[in-house]
């Protein structure tokens, strides 16, 4: 069933959902008559609902990303044009003052044009009173990879570096919990599969992971912020339907989607006892100024003595707000936020550059995933706190091995350009 289907089946059960609101003379929430006040403002450019009481709180962060791209000099066929990267509609609240939850979803199109409803972040989460701990459980982001757990609608650029598509696996189902405090936190997570990946459960286990992420803020004044930090996974392979058993593959797009074939491409490894990732980071933040690296690694333990394989990446990314605003830093979950609302009435521009590498070759294991080096500039223009655009352009050098799998030509090295509206809401 394509997008467009799911679009109208959706818009549909509204429209009925709606009506049956509407029309329901005798419809009854269920738990007896207790009503409690609820009042409605615009906070940080998001519509929030909130009880008198504080006890109850309800807001939207949906999305709109519009992207567009032109590719320059390719050995192999890119497609330029425009895309919806993402359309986003999102809910979260919180209940009872220690409970929340969030339900998100995206309706842009994927690859082939046939994701049609993609599940995000689908959790429910308990904080401990007076304890500065949290737990977890549903659908979420791994405790892993600093660039990857920031929100999509915050990224410097349009897609994330190389290393952090390769070895952050993103949202998964699982269950976390979280302690911090004012020098930093930490957290510990079970992780298991993605929505869409299961397959029946006589045949094959579901695969899972061990994760933990340790930050530490030594400086964290609104302004002036320095963030250290690192993370460790334990893997065992995912029981997907397209791999067979005890086989990964790795791969990343070049730090764009609207072409996006993934010449970086481990193709099978095969006959994999587990895995384990790593990621070191580091982030600060001086007045306008802001500045992130991360350096990641995955290692591969094999049967019947078969050869490790050990993968390699990393970026570092420098931005300077020409305007005079910096940037909002979280220490309970080490993340970095947005800027402040623009100073100026026209807005806040801001300029940015990124270097990365990913190194998916490990020629004495048999391995020839492809290598890259790649440079991005970026222009980000923020007319107000809901809306940004942003322009990028990158060269990107690939060794011969880059062919996704042997399906393309290597040594590919090209130029492009992208953009995006967005529009955060």
């Amino acid at each position: 069933m394509n997008k467009r289907n799911h679009l109208f089946e959706f818009t549909v059960a509204l429209f009925l959902l709606f009506a049956a609101v509407l029309t329901a003379q005798d419809a009854k929430v269920p738990g007896g008559d207790n009503k409690i006040p609820l009042g409605t403002e615009v906070r940080n450019g998001k519509l929030l609902f909130e009880s008198e009481d504080k006890s109850f709180l309800y807001w939207f962060d949906s999305r709109i990303q519009f992207d567009g791209a032109f590719y320059f000099g390719s050995k192999n066929e890119m497609s330029n044009g425009t895309h919806f990267r993402r359309l986003v509609f999102a809910m979260k609240t919180s209940f009872y003052n220690d409970w929340q939850a969030e339900f998100d979803f995206d309706l842009a199109e994927g690859e082939a044009g046939e994701r049609g409803i993609e599940l995000r972040d689908m959790w429910i989460k308990y904080t401990v009173p007076n304890a500065n701990m949290s737990f977890q459980v549903g659908h979420f982001k791994e405790p892993f990879g600093l660039e990857r757990l920031n929100s999509s609608r915050l990224l410097l650029f349009l897609e994330r570096a190389t290393p952090s598509s390769a070895f952050a696996m993103g949202r998964r189902v699982g269950f976390s919990g979280r302690y911090w405090n004012n020098v930093g936190q930490i957290t510990g997570a079970i992780m298991g599969h993605e929505p869409g990946t299961r397959i029946d459960k006589g045949q094959r286990d579901e695969g899972y992971s061990t994760n933990v992420r340790l930050t530490l803020a030594p400086v964290n004044h609104h302004g002036k912020n320095l963030h250290i930090g690192g993370a460790w996974s334990y893997k065992i392979p995912d029981a997907v339907s397209d791999l067979p058993e005890n086989t990964i593959e790795i791969s990343s797009r070049h730090e764009t989607y609207v072409s996006n074939p993934k010449l970086l491409h481990t193709g099978d490894i095969k006959d994999v006892n587990y895995y384990t990732r790593y990621g070191a980071e580091m982030l600060a933040v001086h007045g306008p100024l802001y500045f992130q690296t991360e350096a990641m690694g995955l290692t591969v333990e094999r049967w019947y003595d078969q050869p490790q394989v050990k993968l390699k990446g990393g970026y570092a990314m420098l931005a300077w707000v020409v305007t005079g605003e910096t940037r909002y830093y979280y220490i309970d979950e080490g993340e970095i936020g947005p800027i402040e609302k623009p100073k100026h009435s026209w807005g806040a521009l801001e300029l940015a550059a990124r270097f990365s590498t990913l190194d998916l070759n490990d020629l004495d294991a048999g391995i020839h995933g492809g290598k890259s080096l790649q440079w991005m500039l970026g222009v980000n223009y923020y007319p107000n706190p809901n809306i940004k655009l942003q322009f990028n352009y990158s060269q990107v050098d690939f060794d011969q091995y880059a062919t996704r799998k042997g399906n393309l030509i290597g040594d590919d090295d090209h130029s492009f350009i992208q953009f995006r509206f967005q529009a955060s809401f």
